[in-house]
């Protein structure tokens, strides 16, 4: 039979792997990159650092415009050439940009999500007003 003190020499080892916040976000919203997006330092010449770092300053402030961002994400979506991919990596990029702002974040989303909802509806409008039952046997429309 197999004794306890067997056992718990097996399970030692290297254990749970843990990531930083940093290393775990990049890998969730940009799979496949290294580091690129989310690095803080800026690889620029010192000619034009101040340039650079007062235009992303800019683009900060932009974002934290409400009414600019809910244009800009339109804008992006009415692009033809515009894929899935560009998408989820625009949404990536937007989603860590604003991570500190969640509650702000979160009213955007809320407002796209609506805005979203009425062009459905305007498109479809008897769609909307379908009635699913569920039922244990499965679904049915009614």
């Amino acid at each position: 039979m197999t004794e306890m003190m067997d056992l718990s020499s097996d399970v030692g080892g290297p254990g749970i792997p843990l990531l930083d916040y940093k290393t775990y976000a990049e890998r969730v919203f940009f799979p496949g990159q290294r580091g690129a997006p989310l690095s803080q330092n800026l690889d620029l010449p010192e000619s034009r650092r101040r340039t650079v770092e007062q235009g992303l300053g800019q683009l900060n402030n932009l974002l934290n415009n409400r009414l600019f961002l809910i244009r800009f994400i339109h804008t992006l979506e009415a692009q033809q050439n515009f894929s899935q991919r560009d998408r989820g990596y625009v949404a990536s990029l937007l989603t860590m940009a604003l991570h500190d702002k969640l509650e702000y974040f979160t009213d955007v989303m809320k407002t796209l999500l609506g805005d979203l909802v009425q062009q459905y509806v305007a498109k479809n409008p008897k769609l909307m007003l379908r009635r699913w039952v569920f039922s244990p046997g499965g679904t049915t429309q009614s």
